[in-house]
């Protein structure tokens, strides 16, 4: 009975021992505002569901040459070609021991990688994204406070208003939104 007893203990210290260490390897939560590598746009990411979600919150210059909000022009599929790059959603992903693991897409040249998030510090991530595996590239996003309207350095960034759209079972992605033309700081006395 005293061998029974004590083989059940070590059983339990061992059940908690294994608990505390996937517990420490748990992926991190990286939600917040991210500063993009060259601070060209700021990325929110949020939980949607069981997933993590990264949508393009503030970007330097939202708006093209023309003063029309920038649309997802190189995306692959021409039906989406018409979204504005405000508020897209870039980041699908899932935890994965201690990192985050998914897609990012790429409005630059429309495509979707295989990507991982990792928390590098409390203020730190990095973001890899790869083509099969293979050949990757990545950048380190700093934490900051979510961006106003007017807190780039011309004025000229643009938060959006994120909502998760209802069409898509409230993921996260943004229902779609008008641009408006940003507003001018005050002047300073």
């Amino acid at each position: 009975m005293m061998v029974r007893a004590n083989y059940l203990s070590v059983l339990g210290l061992l059940g908690m021992s294994l608990m505390g260490i996937s517990q420490a390897r748990a992926a991190e939560d990286p939600t917040g505002y991210w500063a993009t590598e060259k601070n060209e746009s700021q990325i929110h990411i949020t939980h949607c569901g069981d997933k993590l979600c990264g949508n393009i919150f503030w970007m330097k210059e939202p708006n093209d040459a023309k003063g029309a909000l920038r649309l997802d022009k190189e995306n692959e599929d021409e039906v989406k070609r018409k979204r504005p790059l405000l508020g897209l959603q870039l980041i699908n992903m899932k935890p994965e021991d201690d990192y985050w693991k998914g897609t990012v897409y790429n409005p630059t040249n429309g495509k979707t990688y295989d990507a991982t998030l990792k928390i590098l510090s409390k203020n730190q991530v990095e973001l890899k994204g790869c083509v099969a595996y293979i050949l990757c590239g990545g950048q380190k996003w700093t934490r900051e406070d979510a961006k106003t309207a007017n807190t780039s350095e011309t004025g000229v960034g643009k938060a959006a208003t994120i909502k998760p759209d209802a069409a898509h079972g409230g993921t996260g992605i943004p229902a779609a939104h008008k641009a408006s033309a940003p507003v001018p700081a005050a002047p300073s006395e």
